[in-house]
């Protein structure tokens, strides 16, 4: 059962670093779909973060905590076009440090 926690969070990182590798595209390309994409990836963490809260899975172990960590630093600061910097390196930062907790969750699996 424990082995399938960490399955699932797997599928859940998993899920948002594509969600996140869209928007980025979206943005890189100036799609026409791009702020969909953006609304795509606000919609998932928003529900990642209240399954987790309410469920209490961040007390599972120490990677549930990392990724529930990860959604409320994203939720205090949602992913968004930034007026003056560079954009597409902000989206890079997010997603390696979200690509950390997958890795050593990886290594675990």
């Amino acid at each position: 059962m424990y082995h399938l926690e960490f399955h699932n969070l797997e599928q859940r990182i998993t899920k948002l670093l594509n969600l996140i590798e869209i928007y980025k595209f979206g943005y890189v390309t100036n799609h026409k779909k791009k702020l969909q994409y953006k609304e795509d990836v606000h919609a998932f963490i928003e529900q990642e973060y209240i399954t987790f809260k309410q469920d209490d899975l961040y007390q599972l172990s120490l990677f549930h905590y990392n990724y529930f960590t990860f959604l409320k630093n994203q939720m205090a600061q949602p992913l968004d076009e930034l007026t003056i910097g560079n954009t597409t390196k902000h989206i890079e930062l997010i997603q390696q440090r979200l690509m950390h907790i997958h890795h050593v969750l990886s290594f675990y699996l």
